[in-house]
């Protein structure tokens, strides 16, 4: 990978990368599963993973707290890490591509918290996110180049939907669906240019989402809540169901009829 990024975000990514690659190595001689009390699946690997970002963080980060998917952990006063040690676990048991680790820093502010810098490392595809969203490194980058705002690209009409999109809403597009991955690949992928939008159903936990929203936002994209239109804030309306990406594309799917819930199951 080439090296445009920041010294900070060079100790993110190999952190991530010896993360990542630990884990599909546990992958391809077998691996523990088990499921959470919410009814997701978690591996030894998410575990181990966990524990090298953890560790990398605290030894080049001292003074910022560290909140985990699996362990969980507190925020401080002054910044603190979320990370999910693999986002798209059921993709990573399946032995598909499009998941991987992600962290974010997130700084406390006047107008309530932001997203500093965040990064996400795909080892099946040997592919690295970062962004960062401010300074002089303000930006998004694949494998260390810096990539295009959403205006500087052509528009390909492909979006990414959630594995259980069918079962809450109706859908009506003139252009491609695909269900690739975890949550956080899907927005790095719109990030990227590889489709022009995500939807991402309600449930998603800041450490899901917050470098990918991040990297769209940084490039001039748009987030917004699928249910009324308004602007996503990651922190006030987490959990919550938007659509993010291709600022044209957004508009097009918050437009009357374009998708529409499906009545409750009695």
């Amino acid at each position: 990978m080439s090296s445009g990024l920041s010294p900070r975000a060079l100790v993110i990514r190999d952190a991530l990368i010896q993360a990542g690659n630990a884990a599909q190595a546990a992958w391809s001689s077998g691996m523990g599963v088990s499921t959470k009390s919410d009814g997701t699946p978690v591996t030894a690997s998410d575990l181990s993973a966990e524990a090298v970002i953890v560790a990398a963080l605290h030894l080049a980060f001292p003074e910022d707290a560290v909140i985990t998917e699996e362990s969980g952990g507190r925020a401080g006063s002054a910044a603190w890490w979320v990370v999910d040690p693999i986002d798209g676990t059921s993709s990573f048991i399946e032995g598909l591509g499009h998941w991987g680790p992600t962290v974010a820093r997130i700084t406390p502010g006047p107008d309530g918290p932001k997203i500093d810098c965040g990064a996400l490392y795909l080892p099946r595809l040997g592919e690295h996110y970062h962004v960062d969203t401010r300074g002089p490194a303000r930006g998004g980058y694949f494998n260390g180049a810096r990539m295009p705002r959403f205006a500087e690209r052509p528009s390909q009409r492909t979006v990414y939907l959630p594995s259980r999109f069918h079962t809450h809403f109706r859908l009506r597009y003139r252009g491609k669906t695909r269900c690739i991955g975890g949550t956080a690949a899907h927005l790095a992928l719109v990030a990227r240019g590889a489709a022009e939008a995500v939807i991402v159903a309600e449930g998603w936990a800041t450490w899901d989402t917050a470098a990918g929203l991040a990297l769209i936002e940084v490039l001039e994209g748009r987030a917004a809540l699928l249910r009324t239109g308004a602007p996503l804030n990651p922190f006030a309306h987490e959990g919550q169901a938007f659509v993010a990406g291709n600022p044209e594309i957004v508009e097009e799917f918050l437009r009357a009829g374009a998708i529409t819930p499906l009545p409750e199951e009695p």
